[in-house]
């Protein structure tokens, strides 16, 4: 299973390409990325309605310095992108209860020996 945290498919191959990048990259860099890498025939529309939407998400940023145009990258890291859509998960579905999501996660089985030694290195 794919694990998106929270993102569609395409919102996550965008990231993990800001992400990887060692400094921001233009529009015209992700393009080609995408036409090149992933293979997709993007108009110009569709490539700025998903960067828009993850500065709206506070996941891209942009600037444009000294140049005439904007160059994107990431605002965080994946794994704090991760950390904070497992926090807003948690307080959306459990109402904010470590409790009541370690509830969900266990079911209605035990834990292991492991496992709960685990959970106790974590509190």
């Amino acid at each position: 299973m794919k694990k998106n945290y929270g993102l569609t498919n395409t919102e996550l191959q965008i990231m993990e390409l800001l992400w990887t990048a060692q400094e921001p990259m233009s529009f015209r860099e992700i393009m080609d990325v995408a036409l090149n890498d992933w293979k997709k025939t993007w108009k110009v529309q569709t490539l700025n309605s998903f960067l828009l939407g993850l500065q709206k998400m506070g996941l891209v940023g942009t600037d444009r310095g000294m140049s005439s145009y904007n160059v994107y990258y990431a605002l965080c890291t994946k794994d704090q992108h991760i950390h904070n859509w497992t926090k807003k998960m948690v307080a959306e579905c459990y109402g904010n209860s470590f409790s009541r999501f370690v509830a969900a996660f266990i079911g209605d089985g035990k834990l292991s020996e492991e496992e709960a030694d685990e959970l106790r290195r974590l509190l």
